[in-house]
Parts: C-alpha cells; sequence; structure tokens
C-alpha cells in the first residue's frame, strides 16, 4: 500500500504539469503568438555563445542558491526570493494566457479587456506574494497551484529560448544536480528535509509520502513543451515517452535510496530525441 501511494504521488505532479504545459502551449500557438519556428538569438557565434553560457550561469546560481538556503534552514529568506521571482512572472503569464484566449474566442482584444487583463495580473502577482510569504494555505490548494505555476512558467519558457540555449541549460543544470547528489552538500540537504517538520513551509509539492521541489515541476515541462511548439507530432510523442522513461528510472531509485536527484534522468534522456536529431540531420 505505501508503495502505490509513493507511485502515485510522485507521478501525479509530473504528469499533470506536463499535461497542463502541453495544453497552454497548444493554446499559444493555436493562437499564432508565436511562430511556428523556434525563436533564434539573431546574433553571431560569439554573441549566441555567450548568451547561451549566460542563461546556463543564471540557472546554476539560481539552483545553488535554493539548495544553500535549504541546507541552511532559511526558510523566510527562500521564499522572499522566490516570492522576487514568482510574482513578475506570474503577472506576465496572465497576461499572456488572457490575451491568448481573447485572441481564440474573441479575435481582438479591446482596451476595456485589456485594461481588465492588467488589474488581474496586478492581482495575481500581490496574491502571489502573499501565497508565498504568508504560508497561510492548505496542501491541496499550494500543491494545485505549484501544479499550475510550474507548468505554465515550464511552458512559457521553453516558447522564449532557442534551441541550442534550452539544450545547453538544461545538460548542465541536469549533470550540476547529479554532481551534487553525491556531494556533502547534497547530504546535507536531505539531512535537513528529513528532519523539518514545516513540509509545507517550501515550494514544494507534498503528500503523505513524498516531496517534489517546484523546479523539478518547472524543468519537466521545458523538452516536451519546446518540442511541441516546433517540431512535431512525432518528436513530441518520442520526447514525451523518454522522459517517462527518466521518471519511472527516478522511481525505482527513489524505492531503493529513498530520495533522489530529481533533473538528470528524465531531462536528459528526455533531450536525447532531439539531440539525436541533430546530429543525424
Amino acid at each position: 500500500m505505501r508503495d502505490t501511494r509513493v507511485v502515485v504521488g510522485y507521478l501525479t505532479p509530473i504528469v499533470s504539469s506536463m499535461a497542463v504545459s502541453l495544453g497552454f502551449v497548444r493554446l499559444v500557438v493555436s493562437s499564432g503568438l508565436v511562430r511556428s519556428t523556434p525563436p533564434t538569438l539573431g546574433a553571431d557565434a560569439y554573441g549566441q555563445a555567450v548568451w547561451t553560457l549566460s542563461l546556463t550561469l543564471l540557472g546554476l546560481v539560481g539552483v545553488t542558491i535554493l539548495y544553500w538556503l535549504i541546507t541552511r534552514g532559511r526558510d523566510f529568506e527562500l521564499r522572499v526570493v522566490l516570492a522576487l521571482v514568482v510574482a513578475p512572472t506570474s503577472a506576465i503569464l496572465v497576461i499572456i494566457v488572457s490575451q491568448t484566449v481573447l485572441l481564440m474566442v474573441a479575435k481582438a482584444v479591446s482596451t476595456l479587456m485589456a485594461s481588465i487583463v492588467v488589474l488581474l495580473s496586478l492581482y495575481v502577482a500581490v496574491f502571489s506574494v502573499i501565497f508565498i510569504l504568508s504560508n497561510a494555505f492548505g496542501t491541496h490548494v499550494r500543491n494545485f497551484i505549484f501544479i499550475l505555476y510550474g507548468a505554465l512558467l515550464g511552458g512559457f519558457i521553453s516558447l522564449l529560448m532557442p534551441t541550442a540555449s534550452l539544450v545547453v541549460m538544461l545538460v548542465a543544470v541536469a549533470v550540476y544536480d547529479l554532481v551534487m547528489l553525491n556531494s556533502g552538500w547534497f547530504a546535507d540537504l536531505v539531512n535537513v528535509l528529513r528532519r523539518s517538520g514545516r513540509r509545507g513551509a517550501r515550494m514544494s509539492y507534498v503528500t503523505e509520502s513524498m516531496e517534489i521541489g517546484i523546479g523539478e515541476l518547472i524543468f519537466y515541462s521545458f523538452v516536451p513543451a519546446h518540442v511541441e511548439a516546433y517540431y512535431g507530432l512525432e518528436m513530441l510523442l518520442v520526447t514525451v515517452a523518454m522522459t517517462g522513461v527518466g521518471v519511472l528510472l527516478n522511481l525505482w531509485v527513489l524505492g531503493r535510496r529513498g530520495f533522489v536527484a530529481g533533473l538528470p534522468a528524465p531531462v536528459l534522456l528526455g533531450l536525447s530525441p532531439l539531440l539525436l536529431m541533430f546530429v543525424v540531420g
């Protein structure tokens, strides 16, 4: 029975976030807000390399900060940092989703509707700050919001990033996560999470038997969403299948060790069809 709860608790947020992300991307693509080809950096090779490495470094710094705050037990500081990131991105996501829906339904966005969308985005931004800092919501509400936010943010970023930058950043973060798994810092992180009696204080999807960070939900959404938008249905099906293999591998390791570095297997396996296409093509 416990094994069943672990499997369901682990797969539910991952499958849900990927489904929401793919639905969001399909909505945006159908509205015509994005082109059918992936964005490019529009610069020379040197400029593209610098931009890609900058994005990668930013991702690694963000992951490092989260590791450090959690291992030091700085729950409030962690929530402040996340609130500074979540509030503006939530407002942007509301504007994007609202305009997409309006374009799909009404084929136009009036001045009045645009004003309402802006007010709604401000409301969501304020709510996000209160939600994160107060930690006053129930587990089910928190879990729902984490799935929704992780999926929408992952899908949104995947639409904006050039494929090369996305691949390099994800590979770097996944390898970094794998290295951290075998470090003393990761051991401290696991001990802190096990000792903490305030699981809901962190930005995680939480059940009685499982805890998945919102960062994992965001990163899991990157590759399938990007592939859906720019590389067609066949590539998407293979990508989702390989990501699923990585998730199941994580689940197997989780059953043996009790913890797992969540990013390496799903991200690297999910990227493999895209990388193979580039090599063969």
